[in-house]
């Protein structure tokens, strides 16, 4: 972790703000028990299913008088803020945004920063990465490389 990581997320907890994106909305793991079943009709999350459902969890959470701060928008997924005392409208909003969130921010994985330095590396210690993301996250494991070398500038691996 670098010092502009824990400033920036002293910064976030000194505001009482709690941020949101990437895959933290699934804890970091390509499986989450918690986002439920797709909406009925849907069997296949697309952008505007996405964009649809994010712009419903939005007024959901502006119903209950929360806001999102710091929006913005990496490789595809939306990343953004609340405060924390917002967290039980939240807590309301997510849960019927969490089925296409997670599956979203799977499908969407493979061009977000983490992967594109996962291929960076993998490419450093002569391995051609894969074309998605679980190919990548196989070829990372298998490698035997330490990932923490992989995200710490300056360092290498191999």
């Amino acid at each position: 972790m670098t010092k502009r990581t824990i400033i920036v997320g002293a910064l976030v907890a000194a505001a009482g703000l709690v941020a949101v994106g990437g895959l933290a909305a699934s804890g970091g793991a390509f499986t989450n028990p918690e986002a439920g079943p797709l909406p009925e009709g849907v069997e296949v999350v697309t952008q505007q299913v996405y964009e649809d459902a994010f712009a419903k969890f939005e007024a959901c959470m502006n119903e209950g008088g929360a806001s999102l701060a710091a929006k913005h928008d990496v490789g595809g997924v939306h990343q953004f803020s609340y405060l924390a005392e917002a967290a039980p409208v939240y807590d309301k909003c997510y849960v019927v945004f969490a089925p296409v969130d997670f599956r979203w921010q799977v499908s969407r994985s493979y061009y977000m920063p983490e992967f594109d330095r996962y291929r960076e590396c993998l490419t450093d210690i002569g391995i051609e990465p894969g074309k998605d993301a679980d190919t990548i996250l196989a070829q990372v494991k298998d490698s035997g490389m330490d990932v923490r070398k992989c995200f710490d500038e300056g360092t290498t691996n191999g």
